[in-house]
């Protein structure tokens, strides 16, 4: 309010010297129009922000802000939570490849390759193996393999395949 005032203060100080040192002329009549359109819109100022609500409009501005970036921090997470889940889901399969291949050895066989298929909510689907037996005796390797893995993972034999190459 103080600095209202004194800006009012001032400004008819500033327009009774220049109404003073202005001559009398068609050129101090607007020179009169404009310093006086002006001290009406100082004085009138804080009335004009009572009817445009200048507060409103900022703290409007201000929460429309905060959920844009509330919107853009959610779809963040959400690339994250993906990423995360993708992460978990390629170090499983990486463990699921790894044991199947310790299955494999402990019936006389090495895994050369394997691939494993999931269904969406992440539980195993199919599992498809490639296995080199180390001798002809170990030629019913890949059916005790298909069964060992059926029971632990708890997934029908006919969703496990394996392909058995020789290796002499």
């Amino acid at each position: 309010m103080r600095e209202w005032l004194g800006r009012i203060a001032g400004i008819l100080c500033i327009m009774t010297i220049m109404f003073q040192l202005l001559p009398e002329g068609s050129s101090g009549k607007y020179v009169k129009f404009y310093a006086r359109l002006l001290y009406l819109l100082v004085a009138a100022g804080p009335v004009l922000r009572l009817f445009t609500q200048e507060d409103l409009l900022e703290r409007f501005l201000k929460l429309e802000l905060l959920k844009e970036e509330h919107y853009d921090l959610e779809s963040s997470v959400a690339g994250l939570e993906e990423l995360k889940n993708e992460m978990f889901r390629n170090a499983y399969e990486q463990e699921l490849i790894g044991q199947f291949g310790e299955i494999a050895q402990a019936y006389g066989a090495s895994m050369e390759d394997a691939g494993i298929l999931f269904t969406e909510d992440d539980t195993l689907r199919e599992v498809k193996i490639k296995i080199c037996t180390k001798d002809n005796a170990a030629g019913d390797a890949a059916e005790k393999i298909r069964r060992e893995i059926a029971g632990i993972y708890g997934l029908e034999q006919d969703k496990i395949r394996i392909e058995e190459t020789g290796g002499g």
